[in-house]
């Protein structure tokens, strides 16, 4: 063979190991999660909607604008589970703003300069770990270390005046985000959580739960968890639900090795090739 189809061959496989390499990230581990929803959406995943919808969680008028019960309202049981309620959907935020943070630190190996945002996420950790329980929403303190370090997608009020070229900016950062692939798997995830949580009855205090969980690792681990009230449903519904999740285990590890033997076989005819 020679050397010019050598060549050509070890680009194509240095691309296409370029090219796959954030889809190993996703394929490496599958999860299967089974639960009951009173509704299920068909939409389709639109990275920026998905953005707002996920930052707009963060919003002081956010509970009240969805009509989630407030848990100073309520009686106990439903108190204690309208807090949990409004904690899932405030974790969705809190999680895409940590790989937000993370994408920062790995950002600032190649700069000299501190980033503000990552100083100001480091005390609000600091914060929240020295008061714990004790936070008062309403201090000053607080409040400043409280404002997000994701970019808003929308207009800040209490911006200076050259507020569209702040927002202006900010859209080019988002779009960058939406073009890095880890930051965009965890988007997608929380979406989908997202979209759970809003399948239910959103003015009810009751949540939608993961009955069950099984997750297989690259390695061979096959991880299995059961929410303990799957225990506590009627024979025949907890059987049919056991059913769906394990028929979906075996679907899914068809295609899961099915993809990876394709991207192994790929790699080997190219490697062949180089040869």
């Amino acid at each position: 063979m020679s050397n010019k189809i050598q060549e050509q061959a070890k680009d194509l496989l240095e691309k296409l190991v370029s090219s796959v390499h954030g889809l190993v990230d996703d394929i490496t581990a599958l999860e299967i999660n089974t639960m009951v929803v009173e509704q299920i959406t068909g939409a389709k995943f639109n990275a920026w909607q998905a953005y707002e919808e996920i930052y707009s969680i963060n919003d002081k008028d956010y509970f009240n604008v969805k009509g989630i019960p407030n848990p100073d309202d309520l009686p106990e049981p439903e108190k204690t589970q309208a807090q949990e309620l409004r904690e899932r959907y405030t974790s969705l935020f809190l999680q895409l703003e940590r790989e937000y943070f993370y994408i920062l630190l790995e950002q600032s190996n190649n700069t000299s300069e501190p980033d503000p945002r990552i100083i100001q996420y480091q005390q609000r950790l600091k914060y929240q770990v020295e008061h714990k329980a004790n936070i008062v929403p309403t201090d000053e303190e607080y409040i400043k270390l409280a404002r997000p370090i994701l970019p808003a997608p929308t207009p800040v009020a209490d911006e200076e005046d050259n507020n569209q070229k702040n927002l202006r900016q900010r859209w080019q950062e988002i779009e960058e985000l939406l073009n890095n692939d880890k930051f965009i798997r965890t988007l997608r995830k929380m979406s989908e959580l997202k979209a759970a949580l809003n399948s239910g009855e959103i003015t009810s205090v009751d949540i939608d739960i993961i009955y069950a969980q099984t997750v297989m690792q690259l390695d061979g681990d096959i991880i299995s968890r059961y929410h303990k009230k799957v225990f506590e449903l009627p024979e025949g519904d907890r059987d049919l639900i056991l059913k769906i999740h394990n028929e979906g285990i075996v679907a899914g590890e068809k295609q899961w090795r099915g993809t990876l033997d394709f991207l192994i076989n790929i790699v080997q005819n190219i490697a062949k090739l180089s040869r």
